[in-house]
């Protein structure tokens, strides 16, 4: 879900079962159709989930060995431990890679993944703008040119 649909840690933290129907999130500003991958992965997380903690009284969509005995969301901390490293790391390159994809369309971040337009100004106004590569300034400084004679 972060991978894909640039959720936060927060918002993962959050999620309840009952966010999720016919193939959408259901989060409190925006209704996400879920990627077919993501679709896979929460129906087989969802069967271990079922198999593990048969009679939890925990509403929250992820459950830990914690959690599993009582209705608190899991922590930030596993939440990074799962996913082997920050979901804000993961986050963030998932919004730069679609930055990049759009050609830099704030529009599109924003409508993607629930984002004011200050934030996504953020992630678009790193791509490359064009005029940049034919005057030698991609990545942030002149590109070699051979030296007057």
């Amino acid at each position: 879900m972060v991978i894909f649909h640039a959720l936060t840690s927060r918002q993962l933290r959050g999620l309840k079962t009952t966010d999720l129907r016919d193939g959408r999130l259901f989060l409190p500003n925006r209704t996400v159709l879920l990627a077919e991958p993501v679709r896979t992965r929460v129906a087989a997380y969802l069967d271990y989930r079922n198999h593990r903690w048969p009679r939890t009284a925990n509403s929250h969509l992820f459950v830990s060995q914690t959690t599993g005995c009582g209705v608190e969301p899991v922590s930030n901390v596993w939440i990074n431990d799962v996913l082997g490293m920050s979901a804000r790391r993961l986050r963030g390159d998932r919004l730069l890679h679609e930055a990049e994809a759009t050609g830099g369309d704030p529009r599109r971040i924003c409508d993607l993944f629930g984002l004011s337009v200050g934030v996504a100004l953020r992630y678009t106004g790193t791509v490359d703008q064009p005029g940049l590569i034919e005057h030698g300034l991609r990545n942030g400084g002149p590109a070699a040119s051979p030296r007057p004679e």
